[in-house]
């Protein structure tokens, strides 16, 4: 779970450090968001499944982070939209 914790937070600081070398980001931006999305399902996920039956207890603040992990990979459609910026970053050059 740290490994995904870390490897956001770098895409997160990669994307920043082009921002404000003024350099395009828009791809890195959205990559960033899109994974640190998915990445904290993933991780709420495997914490309610190291905790078992309480996981999901209000007992735990976890049941909330699990509730509200899942809010973000659906609010406005986050991820549909973060998927649409990268590809049309991408094709975008070669004329598609």
């Amino acid at each position: 779970m740290i490994t995904e914790i870390d490897a956001a937070d770098m895409l997160t600081l990669s994307a920043a450090a082009r921002l404000d070398k003024g350099m395009p980001s828009n791809r890195q931006i959205a990559s960033a968001k899109l994974y640190a999305s998915e990445m904290l399902a993933r991780v709420t996920d495997a914490a309610v499944q190291v905790h078992e039956g309480m996981g999901l207890m209000d007992d735990l603040p976890l049941e909330r982070f699990w509730r509200d992990a899942r809010v973000e990979r659906i609010w406005d459609r986050t991820s549909e939209i973060q998927h649409h910026i990268i590809s049309r970053d991408l094709l975008r050059p070669l004329g598609a």
